[in-house]
């Protein structure tokens, strides 16, 4: 009304602005991390949540991870991201790595196969674990450890970011690794940072010691 000449004034001009209050980030600690590997029932449970804690993807973005996608001597895996259509890179560190080839063994599958790397348990035990399964087989682990929270798949991606700050790193290092879009135009249009940069971000404070 004011631009449009109707009044002198914006009424709105003189009321305080809503204060919002954020809660704390939800994320697991330490203890908590510990206590939900104790319901790993299977080599693919275990596997699975070092899978996550290591790569920090979104549980629509496991699915169409294949095995001989992971080049098992870097640690190093190429994913389409489900959110930006567009390709990042994450990192498998030694502890994960180990979880994943107990399990493929288990599976009695070799590195190089082409078949996806989280399947199914029962049935046809060649197809994919759909993002569904992802969400189902993390709380199935977490009721089974007796969890008095609430475990979800995405609360390990909060957790990683969370560890990244905690271990010294920036947010936009946080954000760089879990593949967020880049929040300004220098870093959208000018700056190439590159995967080099990912992995040292992996190695100083994903990576576990």
């Amino acid at each position: 009304m004011r631009k449009e000449k109707l009044i002198n004034e914006n009424p709105c001009d003189g009321v305080d602005p809503y204060q919002v209050i954020e809660k704390p980030i939800d994320h697991m600690e330490a203890t908590d991390v510990e206590k939900l590997k104790l319901g790993c029932k299977y080599k693919r449970d275990r596997a699975l949540i070092e899978f996550m804690r290591s790569t920090a993807m979104r549980r629509g973005e496991v699915p169409a991870v294949k095995i001989s996608d992971i080049d098992f001597r870097s640690g190093r895996l190429v994913i389409f991201g489900e959110k930006t259509q567009k390709y990042r890179t994450v990192f498998l560190d030694n502890v994960s790595m180990h979880y994943i080839q107990e399990y493929l063994r288990d599976r009695g599958v070799s590195e190089g196969s082409r078949e996806p790397l989280f399947t199914h348990l029962r049935g046809d035990k060649t197809k994919s674990l759909d993002a569904d399964g992802v969400y189902a087989s993390i709380k199935d682990i977490a009721s089974r450890a007796g969890m008095d929270r609430r475990i979800y798949p995405h609360l390990f991606r909060k957790t990683t970011a969370t560890n990244i700050c905690k271990r010294g790193g920036s947010v936009d290092a946080s954000g760089e690794y879990l593949g967020h879009a880049p929040r300004n135009v220098t870093d959208r249009h000018y700056t190439y940072k590159g995967d080099r940069y990912v992995e040292q971000i992996f190695h100083n404070f994903v990576e576990a010691v």
